[in-house]
């Protein structure tokens, strides 16, 4: 059995990006996929990592550098997924050691994440990888265009109830 690799993502992992995506409860193309990744990777103040199985994309991370006026700057895990197959396997904490090693290398002291409420699972995670739970707050979201009221919806992710 091969190793995983934690690398800097591609665009043509687009197509693996986009099923994991969908894992997560996103919908979201292989075009859309790409289209994002073509404006994400070559940015200072983010990267996307992901673990590479046998030339395959079986999970990902996206860190973004933050600045704020009321907090110290830090680094935000915009999301987090590995394959439903490989779960319980390592690759997540692969994954979230490789984006802490990223913001380290940048100078942040800090990563935070937010998870949905009902993401049980994923809280018990983060919590075992030293990860503290700060608050709990509402996500609000405001359309500027009737087009964008009508991708709302795209924001919100399915999530399986716990069983």
């Amino acid at each position: 059995m091969t190793s995983v690799t934690i690398r800097v993502g591609r665009r043509s992992d687009a197509g693996e990006i986009a099923q994991l995506t969908t894992q997560l409860g996103y919908d979201l193309t292989e075009g859309d996929a790409a289209a994002r990744l073509s404006r994400i990777l070559p940015r200072d103040d983010q990267r996307f990592l992901v673990a590479d199985f046998d030339g395959r994309a079986v999970g990902w991370v996206h860190i973004v550098l933050v600045e704020y006026v009321d907090a110290e700057a830090f680094a935000l895990i915009g999301g987090l997924v590995v394959d439903k197959v490989h779960r319980g396997s390592g690759i997540g904490r692969a994954l979230m050691n490789g984006a802490e090693h990223w913001a380290r290398e940048r100078g942040v002291s800090m990563v935070r994440l937010s998870s949905t409420v009902a993401r049980t699972a994923a809280h018990g995670f983060y919590e075992n990888l030293g990860y503290t739970k700060i608050k709990t707050q509402h996500s609000f979201i405001k359309p500027l265009d009737e087009a964008a009221a009508a991708r709302v919806s795209t924001f919100v992710p399915r999530v399986e109830p716990v069983s």
